[in-house]
């Protein structure tokens, strides 16, 4: 947790810390600003502990960046700000898990729960507040080395967020929080409501998203992003943001725009590169024929959800094996019962076959190489020619995708206002069709566009069904793959 610019903290939190922890205001400055982002980050999914329920998850690095060594534990000793496991998971390559203390809870549930009125400045790990918005996209990678790609991407740094839908939003979840604690949520199968740690998660992150819209920096119903180009020209967001809130807080925050998607992207890019290396994939074509009736037919045989099954097909395109064993992608994920089912299913042995020969074919015939054996995408990015089959395929894919959505914002700059790994957001109408074009002129591929106006009915039906789609079972930690599957 070093001094970056795009790693803050609203203001009035540290001040509300302060007033609420003993002990709190005596720290050093930076020390309460580092604790009080982990207080505004901890519920974010990204911190989610991969085994523990409930838990949260740091680093001892990024903790040593922050409070220096040993630092953590002696001002932890004098709060009594976390609990934690004990226990390391170190063959797991996990952390120690970490529970906020009751009194910690309680101040940022009372924090979460205020209206505010007034903007609030952005804090630096240092205390320096923000004084300009960053540009949209860092200047370095994740790997430190300078990147100029993303140049027409200017307008990516400023979101304008529909405060009044963010504020039923919040409302609503409010009220069905209020229905658990007095014991008034229905059980039945038709109007079951997704567990409340769930309910309450989506409520802290609407509230943190109506928070960032009233800053002074970026001004009133507008949050500031900032996105890093990891190592595949992917394009991450930092800190709390809308590129990976729960799709529910998302379109409450966006409500009126026009969402633009690349129809089962990683499917169909594999489904052409394999082609053009001599493998037909016939299996995926099927998939990528009618998606929604193969996703039902697969999620009625194996007793899941349909939101399960599209889980699951990713989680194999990323190399999620077909086994029972429970420390497995798919076992953890939906159980290992149903897992047991699902690779029963006929539709699903054959994609999960198709993957693995394409995979084959394609790392096999890839010509795309440097002088050491490195296999670079098409956004120009290289992996090691050393790395697991599933990663460098990972690689493969996702330079295409983030070559296709370069060549989207390339084409409209103005109108684009957030990115997704397969997707994006833009505020007006754009034309489809030119799009693919461009994408297809900078890739080599053909990728279908799918588009809906962003809405989010006030019926509390619509927003519970939503929330059971989307807010169920989180396989992301457990498969490893977090950003991959976060959308």
């Amino acid at each position: 947790m070093a001094v970056k610019r795009d790693e803050v903290v609203p203001e009035d939190l540290v001040a509300h810390l302060q007033k609420t922890i003993p002990g709190f205001r005596h720290e050093a400055q930076h020390h309460q600003i580092a604790l009080a982002r982990m207080v505004w980050l901890g519920s974010s999914k990204r911190r989610q502990h991969d085994c523990l329920d409930g838990a949260m998850s740091f680093y001892c690095r990024e903790l040593e960046e922050a409070f220096g060594r040993g630092g953590f534990k002696a001002i932890n000793d004098r709060l009594g700000f976390f609990t934690d496991s004990g226990q390391w998971f170190h063959g797991a390559g996990l952390t120690k898990g970490y529970w906020f203390s009751g009194l910690v809870k309680a101040s940022r549930d009372a924090y979460l729960a205020r209206r505010w009125r007034k903007v609030t400045r952005l804090l630096m790990a240092d205390g320096v507040p923000l004084g300009t918005i960053p540009a949209a996209v860092a200047s370095r990678d994740m790997n430190n080395i300078t990147t100029t790609a993303w140049k027409s991407a200017k307008q990516l740094n400023l979101v304008r967020v529909d405060l009044d839908s963010l504020n039923r939003l919040r409302a609503w979840l409010a009220r069905v929080l209020d229905d658990y604690d007095h014991g008034r949520v229905p059980h039945d199968l038709v109007t079951q409501f997704p567990p409340r740690v769930a309910i309450e998660r989506l409520a802290h992150m609407t509230a943190q998203v109506i928070r960032l819209a009233k800053t002074d920096v970026a001004g009133n119903g507008y949050i500031a992003h900032h996105y890093v180009q990891a190592t595949s020209g992917r394009l991450y967001a930092k800190g709390i943001n809308l590129q990976t809130a729960p799709g529910l807080v998302k379109q409450a925050a966006l409500a009126g725009l026009w969402e633009y998607d690349f129809a089962n992207c990683h499917f169909a890019i594999i489904a052409q590169m394999a082609r053009e290396h001599g493998h037909q994939c016939s299996a995926i074509a099927r998939y990528l024929a009618d998606k929604a009736a193969t996703r039902w037919a697969i999620a009625a045989q194996a007793g899941i959800t349909e939101a399960q099954a599209k889980v699951c097909l990713l989680a194999v395109m990323y190399g999620a094996r077909a086994s029972e064993w429970h420390e497995n992608a798919i076992p953890e994920a939906i159980g290992q019962e149903a897992a047991a089912r699902l690779f029963k299913v006929a539709q699903f042995k054959a994609i999960s076959t198709d993957v693995a020969q394409a995979r084959h074919a394609i790392l096999k015939g890839w010509k795309h190489r440097t002088s050491n054996g490195r296999l670079t995408n098409a956004f120009g990015k290289s992996i090691d020619g050393k790395a697991k089959p599933a990663e460098k395929m990972a690689h493969l894919l996702q330079g295409v995708e983030a070559r296709a959505l370069k060549a989207a914002i390339d084409l409209h700059p103005s109108e684009i206002v957030l990115v997704q790994h397969d997707g994006f957001a833009a505020t007006a109408q754009l034309k489809e069709q030119a799009i693919t074009e461009a994408v297809f002129k900078a890739t080599g591929y053909r990728l279908e566009l799918e588009k809906k106006q962003i809405q989010v009915s006030p019926d509390a039906y619509f927003l519970k069904s939503r929330m059971q789609s989307e807010i169920g079972p989180q396989p992301a930690p457990v498969l490893g793959l977090r950003d991959s599957l976060a959308h």
